[in-house]
């Protein structure tokens, strides 16, 4: 499901888009208005995954709108004028719609939001793992993790935001890892090898933490990071 706004200064055009809209089964309309700070107020302030956007519009342009956005989501531009067609896909906009739109050129230019937030999705599941902890499975953000620590048959996964353990002994969890990103540098410890900061031979430093190292791994640990 992708949360939708249209924007439009014309109530006819706007009309039109809106009745697409409800028709497409994977949008869900949040906001329909001609008034640009409205939509602006709005989309700042609430998640929106795509914005049907006008481009000429008399208090603040279509273009103007977009660039002020500090989060800006899925653009189509909606537009009766196709010189402006080349500054859209320089702004990364989605596709570009020439009135009057129908609504067959409409729903192939949301089927691309739609593969796009698939995809994105994906890559986020990609990104991640689940690991048992407190009674509940857990997602980890694996470019959250700082380094791993073993304790027999547990681990003590040290990230960004905080310690989550898990019953797990370490060779296991590095089968989880992805091998480019992740080395072990002693029977006790595995580390994000984009996290380290500093290296000597028999330690390395991540964040304000000291980790050593141990000589039967410093041979792979060279490779990892090119030494």
């Amino acid at each position: 499901m992708l949360s939708c706004a249209i924007l439009d200064d014309e109530q006819l055009a706007l009309n039109i888009v809106v009745k697409y809209a409800e028709k497409t089964p994977f949008l869900e309309l949040k906001l329909a208005t001609t008034d640009a700070l409205e939509a602006q107020t709005y989309i700042q302030q609430n998640k929106i995954d795509l914005v049907f956007l006008d481009i000429q519009m008399p208090d603040l342009d279509g273009i103007s709108f977009l660039t002020s956005l500090s989060s800006k989501p899925w653009v189509i531009f909606t537009t009766a004028y196709d010189q402006y067609a080349l500054k859209g896909y320089e702004l990364d906009v989605v596709d570009y719609l020439l009135k009057p739109i129908s609504f067959e050129r409409f729903l192939k230019a949301t089927n691309k939001v739609l593969r796009l937030k698939d995809s994105s999705e994906q890559k986020e599941i990609s990104d991640a793992i689940w690991v048992k902890a407190d009674y509940q499975q857990k997602k980890v953000v694996l470019n959250n993790i700082l380094f791993v620590e073993g304790l027999k048959d547990y681990v003590k996964i040290h990230t960004t935001s905080g310690l989550i353990m898990t019953k797990l002994n370490l060779k296991n969890f590095h089968l989880k890892l992805p091998q480019n990103q992740f080395v072990r540098i002693h029977r006790s410890f595995i580390v994000n090898s984009s996290k380290i900061t500093s290296i000597q031979k028999t330690r390395l430093n991540i964040e304000d933490r000291e980790i050593p190292v141990s000589e039967p791994y410093w041979n792979e640990l060279e490779k990892k990071l090119n030494l």
